[in-house]
């Protein structure tokens, strides 16, 4: 399981790379903790756009657990933008899917994760940085 992560927003990759777990910086962030980002947001981008961007990695996962990558941008756009509902929907079916596969992870936690999410990335397109994603997965 993943102990720690988080969003964030950040200027460009060389800014995105000094994160990680225990580098404090003041990147508006919101913190992914027990989640496997990286397989939450192709599907949270299918759910909501209909289609799947691969992602980029910024810092790579090596052997010590640790990557940064890119929100594609479609997510981050179609963040900003969803509805209520349409987080609401997202989320329960994304934690529907991880109770499919054994992982736990409640409708309510879900979806306050996805509000606070959107909340980011509207946040992004107001100030021009791009969203990243950050955990450590030892």
């Amino acid at each position: 399981m993943v102990l720690v992560g988080e969003f964030f927003l950040a200027e460009d990759d060389e800014s995105a790379v000094r994160v990680g777990p225990r580098k404090s910086h003041d990147f508006p962030a919101v913190p992914c903790d027990g989640i496997y980002p990286d397989d939450a947001v192709p599907r949270w981008e299918a759910l909501l756009t209909g289609a799947e961007s691969p992602l980029r990695y910024v810092v790579p996962m090596a052997n010590d657990g640790f990557t940064v990558f890119a929100v594609p941008q479609a997510l981050s756009t179609a963040l900003a933008g969803a509805s209520a509902d349409q987080l609401s929907t997202t989320a329960r079916t994304w934690a529907g899917t991880l109770s499919e596969m054994g992982e736990e992870l409640g409708p309510r936690s879900a979806i306050d994760l996805l509000e606070r999410l959107s909340a980011l990335a509207m946040s992004r397109a107001e100030r021009g940085p791009s969203l990243y994603c950050w955990y450590f997965a030892p």
